[in-house]
């Protein structure tokens, strides 16, 4: 039988280890609480995230200057996110990135569209990195209504869609939208900025007008350095019987570096577009078209045209369009193109 003081010994052995376990288990615990106090906090408090997309196949029989075939293309598919949070009265970061999916080859993704950040402020918005123009924000976008990845058919040739090193500048002032950017891209072009766009929209009721005036730098078929500015304006109307009704025209100056040659050239985009709906979920849309790019002879790629389109709209995120192209070439054989396309629209949004 062991002796008191053995006894003694092993029960003042056990509060030890119990002590010790307890104090690690407290020093554990310590640990966590001050990871998870030193983590990143939730940041969808005051914010809204968007999960977004449109996929946008089509089947197409055309006929050109190449060839009578039948082929499956893409009307510019993507997906895109944004995501905004509030982080004072009135103060508003944002972010988005927007990709292409290219549906008519091999499916790629990652074409970036859109990526930039901004801040919004009751004094305007300012933001930095790929985003759209002024002139196709103000201008060309009320003539983008038809299915194609071309359209607006006239604008599409040489204006802007997408730039990127953009810094740009927004503010509404009632029914005045202002739009200013710069693209600033290193070495290339100007030390200083190599594109700049000013734009101004107005909004009431159901008309838009909107005007810019886009200055870049440019280089020619034959590697020659010069510039080029473009004015553009838009007008758009929607009637009380859902006719829309829009028409935008750009005159561009292209002015190149060739020492005693005379480079310079005038040239202009016109895009007419016209909606309006003829059965329930049914609606038929029209447009002309005309580019001048202002070279003369066979060299020239002036064009001008017209397309048709029927268009089904069971829900107001899908839609179902047969479409017929024209366009007619002055120096080149003429295209004509069948189209039939199906577009999926989704967008889910959470809100903190």
């Amino acid at each position: 039988m062991r002796s008191l003081k053995s006894i003694v010994a092993v029960a003042v052995s056990l509060c030890c280890v119990n002590a010790y376990a307890t104090d690690n288990n407290a020093e554990l615990e310590a640990r966590i609480a001050k990871l998870e106090n030193n983590a990143a906090p939730s940041q969808f408090k005051n914010s809204q995230v968007s999960l977004y997309g449109s996929i946008r196949p089509t089947l197409s029989y055309l006929d050109d200057s190449q060839d009578e075939t039948w082929d499956v293309r893409d009307a510019l598919s993507r997906v895109g996110i944004k995501a905004s949070t509030e982080f004072a009265d009135g103060w508003t970061a944002i972010a988005q990135g927007e990709w292409s999916v290219d549906i008519a080859n091999s499916g790629n993704f990652g074409k970036a569209r859109q990526a930039y950040a901004a801040i919004a402020s009751p004094y305007g918005q300012v933001g930095i990195g790929k985003q759209r123009p002024a002139q196709y924000t103000l201008v060309a976008e009320y003539v983008d209504i038809f299915n194609h990845g071309n359209s607006p058919y006239a604008y599409d040739h040489e204006s802007p869609f997408f730039v990127d090193n953009f810094v740009t500048y927004q503010l509404v002032t009632g029914d005045f939208t202002w739009m200013a950017g710069a693209q600033f891209d290193g070495d290339k072009g100007d030390d200083a900025t190599d594109m700049v766009n000013l734009g101004v929209g107005y909004d009431i009721d159901q008309l838009h007008i909107g005007l810019g005036y886009v200055t870049q730098n440019t280089v020619d078929s034959n590697n020659i350095e010069g510039d080029d500015s473009t004015f553009g304006g838009v007008v758009a109307y929607t009637f009380s019987n859902d006719l829309y009704l829009a028409v935008s025209y750009q005159d561009k100056q292209y002015n190149f570096d060739a020492g005693s040659m005379n480079k310079d050239r005038s040239g202009s985009t016109l895009d007419t577009a016209l909606a309006y709906p003829i059965f329930d979920d049914y609606k038929i849309k029209l447009g002309y078209f005309q580019f001048k790019d202002g070279i003369d002879g066979e060299t020239s790629a002036d064009y001008d045209g017209f397309n048709t389109t029927l268009e089904w709209n069971p829900l107001d995120n899908v839609r179902v369009h047969l479409e017929y192209l024209d366009k007619s070439y002055d120096h080149q054989e003429n295209d004509h193109a069948i189209t039939i396309g199906f577009r999926y629209d989704f967008n889910l949004t959470w809100q903190g």
